[in-house]
C-alpha cells in the first residue's frame, strides 16, 4: 500500500514519504515528479498494469484476513493528523496490531501494512511494535527493506524504543524477519536526497532507463529527452558516463558522434575502446539504424529453430509455447505451439514433446534471454527429461554484438523497434500475457502475441545472424 499522495497545499512542501524512500532508488526524477509534477500529465494506467495492482491488492486482503483483531484508523482522506492520533491511540491501548497505521512527523509520512504488538518496554507500557510490509514479490528487494527501514525509525521517535526488527510478507505468505539497524546509513542518504528534491525539484534530469516503458510519467520526460539529444539516448550510456562526458564538454548525441576519442579519453581519462564504442552507438542514433559489426564467431549456431514462452511471473504460470521452424524454400515457417497448458508438468511435458518433433537433432534452438533456459532448468532438475540447455543459444547476446544499436537496448522490443522498424507491440505487450489469459478471448490473444513475437526472432536471426553464419560457411570452404 503506498503513503498518501495528495499534493501539498499552497505554500506548503510535500511530506517525505514511504513511497518515495521506495521510488528514489529507481529514479530521483520519479520522485520528483510525484512530489511537485502536475498528475494530469501521467498518462492512464495499462489494463496489465491494473491488473498488478489488483493482484497486490487481493494478495494483501488475504493476509490481513487473518487479522481480525487488528485495528484500523478510520479518518477523512489526507486527514493525516487524525490518522496519526487514532494510530497513536491503539498503540497506547495495547491492541494486537494497527493496519494502514499513520505515523507522522515534521516532514514525514509513513502508512506501514502492519503495526504488530511485541514485548518489551516502550513509552507506551510494557509492550512496543514492530513494522511489516506486504509485498507480492517472491523475493525481498532493497527498495522494500529501506522502506521499512524508514517507518522503523518514525516508529521508534513515536513509541520511545527502536523495534527489535522489521519483517516484509511476501507473495508465498511468509514472514521474513531483517536487522534494519545497519540499513540506516543507506536510508540516510536517501531520505537527504529526496529532502534536496523537495525543496528543488530542478536538482534531478531524466534518464533513459528500463524502468521508463513502466513509468506513468514517461510522456513528461521522454519528450525532453529527444529534444534535448540527451546522451542517455545512447546505448550501453550510464548516468556517470554521462555526467563525465557533459563536463567534457560533450553533451549531445551529435557531439559524441563526432568526439575525437583519444583527445575525448585524455580529457576525461575514460577507456579509449569504451569510447569507441559509445561513439558507435551515438553514430548509429544520428543514422536512426542500426550499423553492422562482425563479431567474432567460434562456431555456426544453424540450421535452428526458435524456440519462445510467454508466461506469468506472478501465478508463476506457463501461458503459451511455440516453436517455429523457417519454411523451405522461402515458404511460410512451420509453427508449433500449446496455449494455456493446465499445468507446469503439461507445459514442460509439452515443450520437450514440441522440440522432439518439430526440431531435428542436432539444431540450435534460438531463444531471446535467460528465460526459457531458466525456466527448463527448474522443471528438468527434477525429471527425466532430454537435457537441451547445450542447444540453447541466447539471441540477445548474439545481437548485441551483431550492430551498434541506434537507442538502448533493454530487451526484445528494442530489438525488434530498432531492427526490424516493427511495432514490437502490436499485438499486445509482454507484460500483458496474465492479463490476456484474464479475457474471454485471452487463448486468441496469447496466440497472436505468442506468433508476432516468433516471427520476429526469426526476422531479426535471417537478418543479423544467419547471413553472418553464411559468410562463415563460405569463407571456411
Amino acid at each position: 500500500m503506498s503513503d498518501g499522495s495528495s499534493g501539498p497545499g499552497p505554500g506548503q512542501l510535500p511530506a517525505i514519504t514511504g513511497t518515495h524512500v521506495y521510488t528514489l532508488p529507481g529514479c530521483a526524477r520519479r520522485v520528483a515528479l510525484d512530489m511537485h509534477g502536475d498528475r494530469a500529465l501521467r498518462r492512464d494506467l495499462r489494463a496489465e498494469e491494473e491488473l498488478v495492482l489488483a493482484r497486490g491488492r487481493e494478495h494483501e486482503e488475504r493476509f490481513v484476513a487473518g487479522l481480525a483483531a487488528w485495528c484500523e484508523p478510520r479518518y477523512d482522506r489526507a486527514d493525516w493528523e487524525r490518522g496519526a492520533q487514532q494510530t497513536r491511540e491503539f498503540l497506547v491501548a495495547g491492541v494486537p496490531g494497527v493496519l494502514q497505521g499513520v505515523l507522522l512527523g515534521d516532514d514525514r509520512l509513513g502508512i506501514p501494512d502492519l503495526l504488530r504488538r511485541e514485548a518489551g518496554a516502550s513509552v507506551f507500557g510494557e509492550h512496543h511494535y514492530v513494522v511489516g510490509d506486504v509485498k507480492s514479490s517472491s523475493r525481498p528487494r532493497s527498495d522494500q527493506l529501506l522502506q521499512v527501514v524508514f517507518y522503523a525509525e518514525m516508529l521508534a521517535e513515536l513509541q520511545q524504543r527502536e523495534p527489535d526488527y522489521v519483517y516484509l510478507v511476501l507473495k508465498d505468505g511468509e514472514e521474513r524477519r531483517y536487522d534494519w539497524k545497519p540499513l540506516r546509513a543507506a536510508l540516510a542518504e536517501v531520505v537527504e536526497r529526496i529532502g534536496e528534491l523537495r525543496a528543488e525539484p530542478a536538482t534531478t534530469r531524466p534518464f533513459l532507463l528500463r524502468n521508463c516503458e513502466g513509468c506513468r510519467w514517461s510522456e513528461v520526460c521522454l519528450p525532453e529527452l529527444r529534444e534535448a539529444r540527451d546522451l542517455s539516448l545512447v546505448n550501453g550510456m550510464t548516468a556517470g558516463l554521462r555526467s563525465t562526458l557533459e563536463a567534457a564538454g560533450v553533451a549531445t548525441v551529435e557531439a559524441l558522434a563526432k568526439a575525437v576519442v583519444e583527445r575525448l579519453a585524455r580529457r576525461t581519462h575514460l577507456e579509449p575502446a569504451m569510447l569507441r564504442r559509445l561513439r558507435r552507438a551515438a553514430e548509429a542514433a544520428v543514422a536512426g539504424q542500426p550499423l553492422r559489426e562482425r563479431p567474432g564467431r567460434t562456431a555456426a549456431i544453424h540450421p535452428a529453430a526458435v524456440v519462445h514462452l510467454l508466461t506469468d511471473p506472478f501465478a508463476e504460470r506457463t501461458l503459451w509455447i511455440g516453436i517455429a521452424r523457417r519454411g523451405e524454400r522461402g515458404g511460410e515457417p512451420r509453427i508449433e505451439e500449446v496455449v494455456l497448458p493446465e499445468s507446469e508438468d503439461a507445459a514442460f511435458e509439452s515443450f520437450c514433446d514440441l522440440v522432439t518433433r518439430v526440431v531435428p537433432a542436432g539444431w540450435s534452438l534460438l531463444h531471446y534471454g535467460r528465460a526459457l533456459p531458466d525456466w527448463f532448468e527448474r522443471h528438468a532438475v527434477r525429471r527425466r527429461a532430454p537435457w537441451l540447455e547445450e542447444r540453447f543459444v541466447d539471441l540477445a547476446r548474439r545481437l548485441r554484438g551483431a550492430a551498434s544499436w541506434p537507442g538502448p537496448v533493454f530487451g526484445l522490443a528494442e530489438h525488434v523497434a530498432f531492427g526490424l522498424g516493427r511495432d514490437p507491440h502490436r499485438a499486445g505487450r509482454t507484460a500483458a500475457g496474465a492479463w490476456m489469459a484474464t479475457q474471454d478471448d485471452g487463448a486468441a490473444r496469447l496466440r497472436a502475441k505468442g506468433r508476432a513475437d516468433l516471427d520476429d526472432l526469426l526476422e531479426l536471426d535471417a537478418v543479423f545472424l544467419a547471413a553472418e553464419d553464411r559468410a562463415v560457411a563460405e569463407a571456411a570452404e
